[in-house]
């Protein structure tokens, strides 16, 4: 008896001390975790409140403009309240500029390096005027030939709302290059970067349009416009990840009276892919020297199709001239992608088309540390995705653009695609484009994939596949098909 009440005891024992240790243990942990809790909300409530004073010192500077927008509720607010009277901006009309300063066809480039030889060759393409915004970081007493160079100090005295938003160090400041372009009479705006050129010269794009288009005859949600052009297994920088291993797309179908409003031309030697991409697909130190095929149509994406396009080698048409705003809120390697799919969403609603043309550039990169490239494009690798499923979803609620756009900058920042910051920097712009005389399109939405679809039409264009880069084959480009 007495020894089976020792063996009980000391069971119980043993039972309450595991319990001590175990309780001891989650006490300790929760602790731990509830300190490290309290530390990340410290850090964040401290930058919050970093951010809070920015925010507050776009207010002023906003409230002095009669925003629209009440920039406190800007964390709440989820739709613009009530309609612009985009005509009462006509009232601080800046100047028109000298009839020797006009020109209908633009270059525009930013650049913190002195003039390279892209730069050098952009300024002699006939016909065009080239634009050069500098930053804080572009060398004093920066000069090209034939060209117009616009450095901080005449930045701010052009009168622009955006000028005192634009962050500097960054690269959505090229949108003051843009504004300067439409106030001198700009009909057409090239945008390009200072590493590239027209391969031999000349621009070739369509300012007058054709008849008629091929257009994508297809039902994705993206199309790679890349596959179609010669390079089936090359992705542009910003294609959704989980949409790279589909077939490709070569059916199409002939459109009457498309209005390619952007046209995107594919650029030979080094183009605009991502960095995954770079870090899997070339060996290292070989400079990637892939080619497109010259032969292939021009092809436009139907309404219900996105695909990514950037900032280099692409023409704009008077009525895409809103479009060319770069969100500042996201770093460069995010800025013109988030564009571009917001962008040709809105085309949709004035009946125009992002298209994409065979190579007419050739881009020799600068340098890039392809790993710090990988971190900074994690957005797109996460994001695009979402991005895409949210535009295709959306529906503008007003009978303006202008209105539309604000609408959908808003929603952007509530849902977290750029900074609340870029709110107001969209409303500076489209103020400022009415200060400056631009002339915003009408509602004019596409009822369907095009506006006149050819009946018959229906066929598929295969390109001829041009050899690619691969990892172990060294400088030689390897033909897979």
């Amino acid at each position: 008896m007495t020894m089976q009440y020792l063996t009980s005891k000391t069971s119980l024992l043993t039972f309450v001390i595991i319990l001590a240790l175990l309780l001891f243990y989650l006490w300790f942990k929760y602790n731990i975790g509830l300190s490290s809790l309290i530390q990340q909300r410290a850090a964040w409530e401290s930058r919050y409140d970093e951010l809070l004073q920015d925010f507050e010192g776009y207010t002023a500077k906003m409230s002095a403009k009669k925003s629209n927008l009440d920039w406190h509720s800007v964390k709440t607010q989820k739709m613009l309240k009530r309609p612009y009277d985009w005509d009462s901006f006509k009232r601080t009309a800046l100047p028109t500029p000298d009839k020797k300063d006009m020109h209908e066809k633009w270059l525009v480039v930013t650049t913190i390096s002195a003039a390279t030889d892209d730069i050098k060759k952009l300024a002699e393409v006939k016909g065009w005027q080239l634009l050069v915004v500098g930053d804080k970081k572009t060398p004093a007493g920066w000069h090209a030939d034939n060209t117009i160079y616009l450095d901080i100090e005449k930045q701010k005295s052009l009168g622009y709302n955006l000028v005192e938003l634009m962050p500097y160090g960054n690269y959505a400041r090229k949108s003051i290059g843009h504004l300067y372009a439409i106030q001198h009479g700009a009909k057409y705006i090239y945008e390009t970067d200072d590493d590239n050129h027209p391969s031999d010269g000349k621009l070739h794009f369509h300012e007058k349009f054709k008849e008629s288009y091929y257009v994508f005859n297809s039902n994705r949600s993206v199309v790679n416009a890349y596959e179609f052009l010669g390079q089936s297994t090359i992705w542009p920088r910003g294609y959704p990840l989980d949409m790279i291993a589909e077939p490709p797309e070569y059916k199409v179908m002939k459109c009457d009276k498309a209005k390619p409003l952007v046209q995107q031309g594919v650029v030979d030697g080094d183009p605009d892919i991502d960095a995954i991409y770079r870090l899997t697909r070339k060996d290292k130190g070989v400079r990637l020297d892939v080619k497109f095929d010259r032969e292939q149509d021009v092809v436009l994406l139907p309404k219900g199709s996105l695909c990514p396009y950037n900032a280099q080698n692409t023409l704009y048409v008077y009525d895409a001239f809103w479009s060319l705003l770069l969100p500042a809120t996201v770093n460069m390697r995010i800025t013109d992608i988030w564009r571009s799919y917001v962008m040709q969403r809105l085309l949709w609603e004035i009946g125009g088309h992002l298209s994409f043309f065979p190579p007419s550039a050739y881009q020799y990169r600068s340098a890039h540390n392809y790993l710090k490239d990988f971190k900074d494009e994690k957005l797109l690798y996460y994001d695009s995705g979402r991005m895409v499923d949210f535009l295709l979803k959306w529906k503008p609620r007003f009978d303006d653009l202008f209105d539309n756009i604000v609408d959908l900058s808003i929603q952007f920042a509530h849902t977290g695609f750029w900074g609340p910051a870029d709110i107001h920097i969209t409303e500076a712009w489209l103020q400022d484009l009415i200060r400056v005389g631009y002339k915003r399109p009408k509602l004019n939405p596409l009822k369907g994939p095009c506006e006149k679809p050819v009946t018959g039409s229906f066929i598929e264009k295969k390109p001829k596949e041009q050899p690619s880069s691969y990892l172990r084959a060294g400088k030689k480009l390897v033909k897979v098909f």
